[in-house]
């Protein structure tokens, strides 16, 4: 009986290996076909940028002077195409700059942001804000730029590819004298110091011999909620992973937080085959552990169900990706609902979404993770690529020493 159970045991876990592997294959197929599509022509962003010019023409790299009138045509101005690193990747942006070198016009060329951060900027207007602005200007986020909680990043790019355009400009074309740019600084602050102390907790607190296990773990998903969730708005979510995927790593100086996580989520995972991340402080888990706490909840088993749930998790994550990657767009397919929690923002159906899942995790203990995450499909890949590796490795060694 023992040897047909681990027959079968084995069974499964190399048929999931093979349909791991084949799921890596097919991510790399539609990475290869979002690559080879092609994009639309610039004609109708120039357009949109300046509409009042007659014609466009390229006079060097990524910038056109803007003509006016039909026998004798008049410059009357330059569109510059820049390009900034957003939330979710590179946004490009068209910004039409006047013969002064103030920026007369914008429009959105290409982004990867989730359409709802980026509706959200729209709506509050910070493209018309940035409208007038000097190339002499500073355009810093918070400064001269007005800020918006939850849309740091997107806000960030429109304004650094504004800044960008308009000195491309006013240097090239029209000869004048542009400020000399700052060198970047390193943005390190109280998102990434409490990452660091997070990390540091869960990694020492989660050993069996801690005494004050259960103590600190509460504590460090509190942190989490507070901080990480309603502070700052900083859940590690489907579209940080589509982005690394699509190759867009953002700038160190301003994104230092991303790389703490990520590279500390692995290097745990790596050494201690545990997930520091999801376990101690994700402020979403943590915001379902609280109303648990509130109902008693408990893990309650699905029964026959288990495989069908993990396998339609798989599948739902493995498409998100797929199409993510074809689109060239991180945030397209991004189904989370922490932003609806933490910043009060999405459609009706996440708020609807958002309050059945909280309800349901009065009595199920964390919903969210169990039946939703589209991280747990990854950890389970790591999982069990690693355990292979770690196999093999032995037999290795075992090989050699025979």
């Amino acid at each position: 009986m023992n040897k047909k159970t681990m027959s079968k045991r084995e069974k499964t876990l190399r048929v999931e290996r093979w349909l791991g592997v084949a799921a890596i294959a097919g991510l790399i197929i539609a990475w290869i076909i979002g690559g080879s599509l092609s994009t639309a022509g610039l004609q109708s962003y120039l357009e949109a940028a300046m509409p009042q010019a007659d014609r466009f023409e390229l006079v060097n790299g990524n910038t056109y002077q803007a003509l006016q009138g039909d026998d004798n045509e008049q410059v009357i101005g330059y569109i510059n195409v820049a390009e900034a690193d957003g939330y979710g990747g590179p946004l490009t942006l068209a910004v039409a700059v006047d013969l002064e070198g103030r920026v007369i016009g914008m429009s959105i060329v290409d982004h990867k942001e989730t359409p709802s951060y980026l509706a959200r900027v729209v709506e509050k207007g910070i493209p018309e804000s940035l409208m007038g602005k000097s190339y002499q200007d500073l355009f810093v986020f918070g400064n001269d730029v007005d800020a918006i909680s939850g849309a740091t990043y997107t806000v960030s790019a429109l304004a650094e590819a504004a800044r960008e355009a308009s000195r491309v400009v006013a240097q090239d074309r029209l000869g004048l004298d542009v400020p000399i740019e700052e060198s970047q600084k390193i943005l390190f602050g109280i998102p990434e110091m409490t990452l660091v102390v997070l990390f540091t907790v869960g990694y020492i607190a989660h050993q069996r011999k801690f005494k004050y296990q259960k103590l600190f773990r509460w504590g460090s998903l509190l942190v989490g909620l507070l901080v990480l969730g309603f502070i700052y708005n900083r859940p590690l979510t489907l579209s940080h992973i589509n982005q690394l995927l699509l190759g867009y790593f953002p700038d160190w100086h301003t994104n230092l937080y991303w790389y703490i996580l990520l590279i500390g989520i692995l290097f745990v995972f790596t050494v201690d085959n545990k997930n520091p991340y999801c376990d101690w402080f994700c402020p979403f888990g943590a915001a379902q552990e609280c109303m648990g706490a509130i109902g008693n909840a408990k893990t309650r088993s699905v029964g026959r169900y288990k495989n069908f749930f993990k396998w339609a998790l798989r599948a739902i994550v493995w498409a998100a990706i797929a199409i993510a990657l074809v689109t060239r767009n991180p945030g397209i397919t991004s189904y989370e609902i922490f932003g609806t929690l933490f910043s009060f923002t999405g459609s009706g159906i996440q708020f609807v979404l958002l309050g059945i899942v909280l309800v349901v995790a009065l009595f199920f203990r964390r919903p969210w993770c169990t039946f939703l995450c589209p991280l747990k499909p990854f950890t389970d890949l790591y999982r069990l690529f690693r355990t292979w590796i770690s196999e093999i490795w032995k037999k290795r060694i075992k090989t050699k020493k025979a």
